[in-house]
């Protein structure tokens, strides 16, 4: 059984330059104008409180994205070269951004399992759902860097996304409509101070503040697509990967489907459509947008272009 559809074949299908683009995080050009007046609107003495949105740290250092957020902790901790980051994440799967691993291998090494070179823990929430520190582990005393970065306001009943690293990462554009920024919350002010200009160091904190104000409407949101989303599929007989539970952001909808090379197939074709999407190499899924800018039309949208594409690889 497939969904019925609410909007026209040529809703759901149109012409190559009416295409719309749907990306993994709520940045859209609209936000560029409307930024643009809340940073105008602003106090000239704004001052952030980044413990109020973020919980209590020694430090708190801008970035550009998560990314450098990462490299910045790897550097204060001055690990050697032949040190191993061990990263754990949420499902244990072969799936990590190679924006993490890039990061780590500018300066020393990376691994899965846990051996004599481990120096350090890198534990990653996939796409909002928390992962967790075994407490073998966390009895080593490792540092732990904690990447939220998929993950802001996801909560656990022991209350521990983002209390669980010794240094936590954050990137704004994966969960505000913002198209740069990024923090390091750490134990001690780091060295590198990140490239940043600094008329963006200046306006990010005025953007951070305002959205973080409504960002619980915005929590509600992604748990509404999310239900949607699981709707739409479990009528043409797919499932989500991973089960939203209590307390849970998500900020992504993971389709099950367990054949690799026909989601890969399926990527270009869903690209073109304008859903910007990837497989969730080895972890028998397929990720797509789930952000508090989607309407349900455009839910609607994707999952009819998924249905085709998957029809179209069989």
């Amino acid at each position: 059984m497939t969904p019925t559809p609410q909007q026209s074949p040529e809703a759901l299908f149109p012409d190559e330059f009416k295409r719309p683009t749907l990306g993994m995080g709520p940045f859209e050009a609209p936000a560029l104008q409307r930024n643009l007046e809340i940073v105008r609107a602003a106090a000239a003495d704004h001052r952030m409180d980044w413990s109020r949105w973020f919980g209590p740290g020694q430090a708190f250092t801008l970035t550009l994205s998560g990314r450098e957020a990462i490299g910045l902790a790897l550097d204060d901790l001055a690990l050697p070269r032949e040190a191993e980051v061990l990263i754990l994440t949420t499902t244990g799967g072969p799936y990590i951004s190679a924006c993490v691993t890039e990061s780590i291998e500018a300066r020393c090494r990376w691994s899965r399992t846990p051996g004599p070179a481990t120096r350090a823990i890198l534990v990653i929430h996939e796409f909002g759902f928390p992962a967790s520190l075994p407490p073998e582990l966390a009895t080593l005393s490792l540092p732990v860097i904690e990447d939220v970065a998929y993950a802001l306001g996801s909560r656990t009943p022991d209350g521990t996304v983002g209390r669980l690293g010794d240094y936590v990462v954050y990137s704004f554009p994966k969960s505000m409509p913002l198209s740069f920024g990024g923090l390091l919350k750490s134990p001690r002010p780091v060295a590198g101070t990140g490239t940043l200009s600094d008329q963006a160091r200046r306006e990010l904190p005025v953007l951070v503040d305002h959205y973080m104000a409504g960002i619980e409407a915005a929590y509600a949101r992604r748990r509404e697509l999310y239900g949607l989303y699981a709707r739409l599929f479990a009528a043409a007989g797919f499932k989500p990967r991973l089960a939203l539970a209590d307390g849970v952001v998500p900020h992504a909808f993971i389709v099950a489907m367990d054949d690799q090379a026909r989601a890969m197939a399926m990527k270009p074709r869903l690209y073109e459509m304008g859903v910007i999407s990837s497989v969730y190499y080895g972890g028998g899924g397929y990720f797509l947008p789930n952000h508090q800018e989607l309407s349900d039309a455009a839910v609607e949208y994707i999952v009819a272009n998924f249905l085709t594409a998957y029809a179209a690889t069989a």
